[in-house]
């Protein structure tokens, strides 16, 4: 019943309002020994080549090279381990506290779900009770996710929650490889020019909303808090996007990119300040292994800080 009255509703953006929108990578999964792109190369791997001899490649490639561009094979042979419901208590508990926030949307370039499993203990048990799609398709994609999410529920309201780059459940979606990166970019572009042609959405009044048919929707128009997505260069999708998004002659947010200050990645802040990206690193520099912890704790509590502020303002408004 829950699910019916989902696919009718739909998703909508409020007109009067910016959606909130968390762009969730997988760092904090990192501070305490989650899974890393590194494990998970090791895991793919069919050569001789170790994963330090190929780390000059892009990250696409790597695991092209890897694999012997059997990387959707090398994803099933892992599935299992991939879906397992398992979660750090310390990362279960940051995780809920973001949950919690006024978010609109919840974007993720993960795959696994540590997310949910958050929210939902049991989620692995049965994930279809909570698979929705947008009203752009008739069934949940086993392609490229633009419009397949997770409905998860929350006191406040249920919160949609996109893999951006697919999920492991079903390893046919995931975005590994230029191959992939290339289609999922030709996607994006193909709806957006369909959707918001010459670079802009329908200048519609502040009243009423507008159906969101997929996450780009809420990347483009919303704004956007990057928390433990490192936006390395590869990730080509993101960027052009990102760049779309500062093209966008609608109404539109920013995106909010918290990160420690790190000399070894002055040109990507300095790439992403051009593209109009505000970059946060709440004063950490340098940081080694032992501070990302706290500065994840203090990102969390500014992105808060931040949300509540605005939704003051917005009231008063």
């Amino acid at each position: 019943m829950a699910e019916q009255k989902q696919k009718k509703a739909g998703l909508t953006i409020s007109l009067g309002r910016r959606p909130k929108v968390l762009l969730l990578g997988n760092g904090m999964n990192r501070v305490y020994g989650g899974a890393s792109w590194a494990g998970l190369l090791e895991k793919i791997n069919r050569t001789s080549f170790t994963a330090d001899q190929v780390k000059s490649m892009p990250f696409p490639m790597q695991a092209v090279l890897l694999s012997r561009d059997q990387v959707d094979v090398s994803l099933q042979d892992l599935q299992r381990e991939l879906t397992q419901c398992e979660v750090h208590p310390w990362l279960g508990e940051q995780l809920r506290c973001l949950l919690a926030m006024p978010f609109d949307c919840i974007l993720t370039p993960n795959f696994t779900y540590e997310v949910e499993c958050a929210l939902v203990p049991d989620f692995m048990d049965h994930p279809l009770r909570y698979l929705r799609h947008t009203a752009a398709v008739p069934r949940a994609e086993k392609g490229f996710m633009l419009h397949t999410y997770y409905n998860l529920p929350r006191p406040q309201g249920d919160l949609p929650l996109f893999h951006v780059h697919g999920e492991a459940r079903v390893p046919n979606t995931v975005i590994l490889g230029h191959y992939y990166y290339g289609n999922l970019l030709f996607c994006c572009d193909e709806y957006l020019t369909h959707r918001a042609p010459e670079q802009r959405y329908p200048l519609w009044p502040g009243h009423g909303s507008l159906p969101a048919l997929s996450w780009l929707d809420y990347f483009i128009l919303g704004d956007v808090y990057s928390l433990g997505f490192g936006f390395d260069t590869s990730e080509m999708d993101l960027w052009w996007l990102l760049c779309r998004k500062k093209r966008e002659r609608a109404p539109h947010g920013d995106l909010w990119f918290f990160e420690p200050e790190r000399q070894s990645a002055e040109t990507k802040r300095a790439l992403l300040e051009a593209y109009h990206a505000k970059c946060v690193s709440l004063g950490f520099r340098e940081p080694g292994a032992g501070d990302y912890r706290a500065f994840y704790e203090a990102a969390i509590q500014e992105i808060g800080r931040r949300l509540t502020e605005e939704g003051g303002a917005s009231q008063r408004e």
